[in-house]
């Protein structure tokens, strides 16, 4: 009988002690399996709203027309704007670099630089210096961005140049169209995208910068 009770008395205490363990439910597990997602997710570029259009990179390089003609009907003004409002909108993980083209060319740095609020405050400070005059050297004008974009931290594919004029060349003699899309295809032997935007309704500069951009794997915008 003693061994009757044991036995009953043990029983109850191995119910009651496996009781208190929870159960582990398969509803318990990690979402997932316990394979974290972050390091899949691709970096989000940097984009600025720039002339109507929005403009993906982590770097971005403006070659800008400072050429006499800019001065007319507003187009320096409203490009000035235009910058203010890019370079304001980027973080301060982006790069930023300006040049400045007509005679002579004249870039804000010589490398690119980390788009910090200082930076950013000195890169529109630079702008409001700026006054349009002189030719219009394109191709000498992307060919020392190109230089300077090089420069940068970024992956290539995350590089951008954006050309910005209203004209043809006119630089030096050096005014055939061919010769200058054949210049800066030869500078641009890494292959950075160049984007164009051509200011006006100038037939021969918008052929320029049409194959500028086609040559260059880039798009081409009008901006009447």
């Amino acid at each position: 009988m003693k061994r009757l009770i044991l036995f009953f008395s043990g029983c109850m205490a191995l119910t009651t002690f496996a009781g208190e363990v929870p159960v582990r439910r398969p509803l318990d597990l990690p979402s997932g399996g316990g394979v974290g997602t972050q390091d899949n997710e691709e970096e989000i570029p940097e984009v600025i709203h720039f002339y109507g259009h929005h403009y993906e990179a982590d770097a971005f390089l403006f070659v800008i027309d400072r050429s006499g003609s800019m001065s007319a009907g507003g187009k320096w003004q409203a490009l000035l704007q235009e910058m203010v409002a890019a370079i304001q909108g980027l973080s301060s993980a982006a790069e930023l670099g300006i040049v400045a083209f007509s005679t002579p060319i004249i870039p804000w740095n010589e490398q690119m630089v980390t788009s910090g609020p200082n930076a950013r405050a000195m890169a529109i400070s630079f702008l409001a210096e700026l006054q349009p005059m002189g030719a219009t050297c394109i191709s000498l004008g992307v060919n020392a961005g190109l230089q300077i974009l090089r420069s940068s931290h970024k992956d290539i594919d995350s590089r951008k140049l954006i050309l910005i004029g209203d004209g043809g060349q006119f630089c030096a003699g050096n005014n055939d169209p061919e010769m200058v899309v054949a210049e800066i295809v030869t500078g641009n032997w890494d292959m950075h995208r160049i984007d164009t935007i051509f200011l006006g309704n100038y037939e021969a500069g918008i052929l320029l910068f049409g194959d500028i951009a086609q040559e260059n794997g880039g798009q081409m915008r009008i901006v009447p």
